[in-house]
């Protein structure tokens, strides 16, 4: 296993994901155009082909997850970093492999899509917010296809840094030892921190949650229903739980990756 391996998982990936994320631009327009007409016109026949839509890109958000996943153990399973020898006097370890997070990069946007599809779906029926939601889900569906599509280019930056290093061993002259050194630091204090499988996902799952705030709140300003208020306030809570808990998560994990540097 090696970076021929490598190569084939992350053009596999590109090709099968392709047409998930195509079928998910599709799906999130019309999803965006029966959201909007049953705000204006409210006949329930737009909202059933609307919760029908909300489904089916559930669906295809996960099942794209699930490709992002294999990705990922794919790289695990594939690349191999084996420290110099001098290195390793250095370092408390001889080698490593990237245990990369799902939500870096380009995937970040899509897990945040996904959790805030996941929270619409287990939602109080009320047929005004999801409709309003719907529109919001529409524009950052387009938005991931366009600007952060996971697919296209699978995480470009790690992709970088995995050609440096086999490219590295390739010359074969003093540039692996900087290659390495720098690896090191990126797998130990990023990729494989424990801190990055905690405190990002728990601010996306929070901004999930609060999507269905905003809408509620708007909706309460509107409608001066006390309903509305109910929502906006049983979604804020987890949602305000895990954005501070993860912003305390996230201060010692900064402290140990940059414990460093004069800033």
């Amino acid at each position: 296993m090696g970076f021929p391996e490598y190569l084939a998982a992350r053009e596999s990936l590109a090709i099968i994901g392709k047409p998930v994320i195509t079928y998910i631009l599709i799906i999130s327009l019309l999803q965006g155009i029966l959201s909007f007409l049953y705000i204006i016109k409210r006949k329930n026949v737009y909202y059933d082909y609307l919760i029908k839509f909300i489904y089916i890109n559930t669906g295809l958000y996960v099942l794209g997850f699930i490709f992002l996943i294999r990705f990922h153990i794919q790289i695990y399973n594939t690349v191999l970093i084996e420290y110099p020898a001098v290195l390793r006097q250095l370092i408390p370890v001889d080698s490593s492999r990237f245990i990369i997070p799902l939500w870096i990069e380009s995937e970040k946007l899509y897990f945040w899509a996904m959790v805030a599809f996941i929270f619409v779906l287990v939602m109080q029926r009320r047929k005004d917010i999801i409709a309003f939601i719907g529109i919001i889900l529409s524009i950052f569906s387009t938005l991931i296809f366009f600007l952060s599509n996971p697919f296209k280019e699978p995480l470009p930056a790690v992709h970088s840094e995995i050609t440096m290093w086999y490219s590295a061993l390739g010359r074969g002259d003093g540039t692996i030892f900087q290659v390495a050194g720098t690896l090191y630091g990126r797998i130990t204090y990023y990729y494989n921190s424990a801190y990055m499988w905690t405190h990002p996902p728990m601010l996306f799952i929070a901004y999930a949650s609060l999507i269905i705030t905003f809408a509620a709140c708007v909706y309460m300003l509107i409608r001066k229903d006390k309903l509305y208020d109910e929502i906006a306030y049983r979604y804020a809570k987890p949602g305000y739980i895990l954005l501070t808990a993860g912003m305390l998560i996230g201060y010692p994990w900064a402290i140990e990756a940059w414990k460093d540097s004069a800033w």
